[in-house]
């Protein structure tokens, strides 16, 4: 068991598949909704002062679309793994390219759940 340092940390329980089953129930089934996560997700997109809103759409390429650069992305998929309490992987970070792959990926259940101590 790990002391309370009020730190994020991501749970050593397995590699995830209680967890991610756990955090796919709450977010898709009694928390939010696939249109919810997109709504989520598409919110945090257009936060972003570089970004014209009028640009964002579920299939619009961060890069191509919304000129986002590689540290823009970054920051976007932290902002995301924040709001939605997960981690995503660099590797998969990488080919979240526009806000329907970043929902499909958290309705999946794919991201490892962080937890709070």
């Amino acid at each position: 068991m790990r002391e309370s340092t009020g730190e994020w940390f991501v749970s050593s329980r397995g590699s995830g598949g209680m967890l991610n089953q756990l955090r796919h129930q709450i977010c898709t089934s009694t928390g939010a909704s696939n249109g919810q996560i997109m709504d989520r997700v598409i919110g945090l997109v257009k936060k972003y002062d570089k970004v014209d809103v009028s640009k964002v759409t579920e299939t619009a390429d961060f890069q191509k679309d919304l000129s986002l650069d590689s540290l823009d992305r970054v920051e976007l998929v932290m902002a995301i793994e924040e709001e939605f309490s997960i981690e995503i992987p660099d590797e998969k970070a990488d080919k979240l390219t526009c806000c329907a792959d970043v929902a499909k990926y958290i309705a999946s259940g794919s991201g490892s759940s962080i937890t709070k101590s």
